[in-house]
């Protein structure tokens, strides 16, 4: 069997019914495959099942169940959303829905943040919270050691239809204590190749390049990214960020570079959290285009206890390069946000 985890958890019944069990069970599987007119790839599969059943007073018995691997949640050539992990003295080795080693070594400029509804204030076009990940499938495995204060990191991503070279990055933390503060420092590399569609489409949303027209069907480009991230939080409720990285890209016709910089602080004092950060993306990665964009974003929160709190968020954002649609544009969201 491959069974690894299961719990059953008792209800209290409520409106007649006298009891209710619901049982949780899964398993998990991660590794590589291959074979004759196969292209090699990562394999993770996973499934977990829920069965409910209870009784009511005068005795009638009800049921109901579901197989999340049945409904396509998950599939082996893909991450599904999900994670699978192995951990010991040797370190931790992750497949599926996680970061590269650059993202995992970086701490985002959004430190400290009060959060909102609809994710403004880290929507907005100078934000930068994914370094390459995703240029494939998203199915990443990633290797991670730590001693003490320092860490580092090793991560692979794969292109399912064997068309693209592997995306690799490997990062490095490094974090102490300064006394009523501790400081957060990152350095990484990662590097992956993107193509455009049939149609000449080229997306590599991960760094603020949104559908650019302007290359032929099936068009490749490499882009590599260092990154570097400090970060500061206090005792008193006060944390800050500072984030810098360079992006170059190399294709057929030539190279392009890249920067951005980001900056963020965050403040909380008893159940009120506040935060603000600033992001710009500044240069050229294709003949002809231009990139010039910057935003920032504004967060509050107030906690009313009992995992319910209130949220508002803003962002603003200023498109003034050909990536994308010139103009200045603004979101925000109001309302509650309720954990369980």
């Amino acid at each position: 069997m491959k069974k690894v985890l299961f719990a059953t958890t008792a209800l209290v019944a409520t409106a007649g019914v006298a009891s209710a069990d619901v049982a949780l069970s899964g398993w998990a599987e991660m590794g590589i495959y291959g074979g004759d007119g196969v292209n090699e790839g990562f394999f993770q599969d996973i499934d977990v099942s829920f069965t409910m059943s209870g009784q009511t007073d005068n005795g009638l018995t009800f049921g109901a169940g579901v197989d999340l691997d049945e409904n396509g949640a998950f599939t082996p050539e893909d991450d599904g959303g999900a994670t699978v992990f192995i951990s010991g003295d040797f370190g931790t080795v992750t497949m599926g829905d996680t970061d590269g080693a650059l993202d995992w070594a970086m701490t985002e400029a959004w430190v400290g943040n009060a959060g909102s509804l609809a994710d403004d204030e880290t929507g907005h076009a100078g934000a930068l919270g994914s370094y390459l990940d995703g240029a494939y499938d998203g199915q990443i495995l990633r290797y991670n050691y730590s001693v003490g204060d320092f860490g580092v990191a090793v991560s692979v991503e794969m292109d399912d239809a064997g068309i693209r070279d592997v995306g690799y990055g490997i990062g490095f933390r490094y974090s102490m204590d300064l006394g009523g503060a501790d400081l957060s420092l990152g350095l990484g590399y990662q590097e992956a190749t993107y193509i455009s569609s049939s149609t000449g489409v080229l997306t590599i949303a991960t760094i603020g390049i949104d559908d650019y027209l302007g290359v032929p069907a099936n068009y490749q480009v490499e882009v590599d990214a260092i990154g570097v991230s400090a970060a500061v939080s206090t005792d008193m409720g006060l944390s800050a960020a500072l984030t810098y990285t360079q992006f170059d890209a190399s294709y057929a016709d030539g190279t392009g570079e890249m920067d951005h910089i980001g900056v963020g602080v965050g403040y909380t004092t008893g159940p009120i959290t506040v935060s603000a950060n600033w992001g710009r993306f500044d240069g050229s990665f294709m003949p002809g285009q231009v990139i010039d964009t910057t935003g920032y974003g504004l967060a509050a929160a107030y906690d009313l206890g009992g995992g319910l709190s209130m949220h508002l968020g803003y962002g603003n954002s200023d498109v003034a390069g050909t990536s994308g649609a010139p103009g200045e544009f603004q979101t925000w969201s109001f309302g509650a946000a309720m954990s369980f």
